[in-house]
């Protein structure tokens, strides 16, 4: 079990103002430590084993950046339930579910996806300890400290993190292998393209399925032929799916003409992934025409929407897409989109912090998080002012993490 420094302890002080600051006006003061924390950094170093677990209790409790040297003490407890639970305690602070989700465990919360994380500083304490328990024994814990580090890490990640990661590709439990080529993808490894290429041959479909999705994170161009291969083969399956979708991450000049192919295809998530390579690509302009009029007969709304993410790559008004955002079933599709067009189109985007529905300011202010550069700092400050106190939220992570890109 390790042991708590001075150190650490002063880190949950800094920690805590980072908290203070990312809430409330950077000119008031940040909020002292809760004297209790104190007190359990005590019980984090006990010997007995129910005085961690009540540590680990009041640290779910208090569920703050703070508590986070305190909970990355409890990864490395020699108890396996401890180290569980710290693992998800780490996790939960990070990530704040979209409204209605409760996801049950570490992998549901990675799933929940990037736009829900609030990029806090990691202490080295965290990722240390995270990291070793990638070589836990208990499969479950490798597991979920891979999911962990996904989410905790920041990009670029250690070239210990990444080796680590990339070593979790072989482990002997397929379900660890899955949450490392995942969070390879999530983490923008570089380096992993080639070992990912390796598994989209694994014998565990879910391996291969996630090799094929992170090598589509990475716009990994090597993969290119090895998943229009893939593709090939299993045009009518999961993996055929999952094949087109990476080629459209991807989007390389190459890929083109399948696109443009499967376009008219009879799969809607074929269609779909093919208008997004056209948009990616760049090739979608040339298309714009066809495009509109396709969108007259298409009846799936998943696919219209990826239409509308061809058209506005290519100039079109955001209009469509921001209105997906008023729909709970299209708003993820539509923060995607809407992430990836903020990074050319920051001033359209700014002018969604203005419009008269809530729900379009926060995603507004999401996808300007991830634009970062000037414009989006300066829209995001003007926006300070705002009245709802979720958009307000959403500003406010989204300015953090332009301070910590």
């Amino acid at each position: 079990m390790a042991v708590l420094r001075i150190g650490s302890l002063m880190m949950v002080f800094v920690l805590a103002i980072s908290h203070g600051a990312a809430a409330q006006d950077p000119a008031a003061a940040a909020p002292a430590v809760p004297p209790s924390l104190v007190d359990v950094a005590r019980d984090v170093e006990s010997t007995e084993l129910r005085v961690r677990r009540r540590a680990l209790g009041a640290l779910r409790e208090q569920s703050g950046p703070e508590t986070l040297t305190l909970l990355a003490l409890l990864v490395d407890d020699e108890d396996r339930g401890i180290r569980e639970g710290a693992i998800e305690a780490i996790t939960r602070i990070y990530v704040e579910p979209p409204t209605g989700e409760r996801p049950g465990s570490v992998e549901g919360l990675f799933l929940v996806g990037p736009y829900h994380v609030t990029p806090w500083p990691a202490p080295a304490e965290a990722m240390r300890e995270l990291t070793r328990a990638l070589a836990d024994e208990y499969p479950d814990i490798r597991r979920d400290a891979a999911y962990a580090v996904a989410i905790v890490a920041a990009v670029p990640v250690t070239d210990r993190v990444a080796f680590e990661l990339v070593a979790s590709l072989s482990d002997r439990d397929p379900a660890v292998r899955v949450a490392a080529a995942r969070a390879l993808g999530r983490l923008q490894v570089r380096a992993a393209g080639v070992p990912l290429v390796g598994r989209v041959n694994d014998e565990v479909l879910a391996v291969r399925i996630a090799a094929i999705g992170a090598l589509g994170e990475l716009r990994e161009t090597q993969a290119v032929p090895a998943l229009h291969d893939q593709f090939s083969f299993y045009v009518r399956g999961v993996v055929g799916r999952a094949a087109i979708d990476a080629l459209g991450r991807i989007a390389e000049a190459a890929s083109v003409p399948l696109f443009e192919a499967q376009t008219g295809s009879g799969y809607p998530a074929h269609r779909r992934a093919a208008y997004e390579g056209l948009a990616r690509s760049g090739a979608a302009k040339l298309a714009a025409d066809r495009i509109k009029s396709a969108m007259a007969s298409e009846r799936d709304a998943r696919v219209r929407l990826a239409m509308a993410y061809a058209l506005a790559a290519s100039g079109d008004p955001l209009t469509p897409i921001a209105q997906a955002l008023a729909d709970s079933d299209q708003r993820p599709q539509a923060l995607e989109y809407l992430v990836d067009l903020a990074r050319t189109r920051t001033a359209d985007v700014a002018v969604l912090l203005r419009d008269q529905e809530p729900v379009l300011r926060r995603h507004a202010a999401i996808a300007l998080g991830f634009a970062g550069g000037p414009q989006a700092t300066s829209a995001l400050a003007a926006a300070r002012q705002e009245p709802d106190a979720a958009v307000r939220g959403a500003i406010d992570v989204a300015q953090l993490r332009l301070r910590n890109p």
